[in-house]
């Protein structure tokens, strides 16, 4: 929906304000044509329509591209809340999941049942796919004047799991910043693997646990191929952030990501070693596929 927009028009001078920003569009002096104000407003009215239109055309496309997605997995639909947790419960738990300093939710949010591969078990767990966004302030100074405030809208795509455990203790891995990677800046958990240091930033206070976690094989599955990506871990969510490689060309907007940012996630389940899920007394929920009990002569 295209912003609110005010106009003033004032010795000669244009100000479009959407109560965020103001714009200057035309200044005239005092013997300039009266006209050309005026003319200017109604160019920028006609931009603004056109973006508009564009803005609603992209809405429709991505809407339809959602429900395409959804309609390729059984169980899937279209959620406000991704895997049943409401964002004022996502907010801040996650890197991946900032406040900001203003508005903050989750946006093109879809989910259902998906089968992962944990410890060997194939357990089915609640999955989602969404868009994080938050605002984040920016002041602009100028000599002699009022600074002026303005807020950049930013966001992170997301795959969420619900995970059959509860970690109890929250772990993070992301990208480690240019200084790290150098070496001149070093934080967190340090692990036996330099390169993997350099690469990665590990945080959680249960050391035990976060070296069970990244064995070997995890740790060259993430110098791989989750490189720029974030993985976190809170209670029974596990968050995998960041842009996958590639994109379905087939659906619209942020939606070609989804099928992507699934298969990592699957992956990423996965390829998690099974003493991490062991030490978080993860039982193997598959069926007793013993046949049933004969049916007792009250149940005939």
């Amino acid at each position: 929906m295209a912003p609110e927009v005010s106009i003033t028009v004032d010795a000669g001078s244009v100000v479009l304000s959407d109560g965020a920003t103001h714009l200057l569009l035309a200044v005239t002096g005092s013997d300039g044509p009266s006209w050309l104000p005026w003319v200017m407003v109604g160019l920028f009215g006609v931009v603004m329509a056109i973006s508009w239109t564009i803005q609603r055309h992209q809405r429709r496309e991505l809407h339809e591209a959602l429900n395409r997605f959804v309609d390729r997995h059984d169980g899937w639909h279209l959620q406000a809340w991704p895997c049943g947790v409401h964002a004022d419960q996502l907010v801040g738990r996650f890197e991946a999941t900032p406040r900001g300093d203003r508005r903050y939710g989750v946006e093109s949010a879809v989910g259902g049942p998906a089968e992962m591969e944990i410890s060997g078990a194939t357990v089915q767990c609640q999955v989602a796919c969404f868009v994080w966004f938050h605002e984040r302030r920016r002041t602009q100074r100028s000599r002699g004047r009022r600074g002026r405030t303005t807020y950049d809208r930013r966001t992170e795509l997301v795959a969420m799991c619900q995970l059959p455990v509860h970690t109890h203790r929250a772990v993070s891995i992301r990208p480690e910043s240019p200084l790290g990677r150098v070496g001149l800046s070093r934080s967190g958990q340090q692990l036996e693997s330099e390169a993997f240091n350099r690469r990665f930033r590990v945080e959680g206070r249960d050391r035990a646990l976060v070296v069970t976690l990244l064995d070997a094989g995890l740790q060259e599955l993430l110098a791989a191929d989750y490189g720029e990506r974030g993985i976190e871990l809170s209670d029974d969510l596990l968050v995998l952030s960041g842009e996958p490689t590639h994109r379905d060309r087939s659906l619209a907007g942020i939606a070609q990501t989804y099928p992507a940012i699934l298969q990592d996630l699957t992956r990423l389940v996965r390829s998690i070693p099974p003493p991490f899920w062991r030490a978080l007394a993860f039982e193997d929920p598959t069926p007793d596929t013993a046949p049933p009990p004969p049916p007792s002569p009250q149940d005939r």
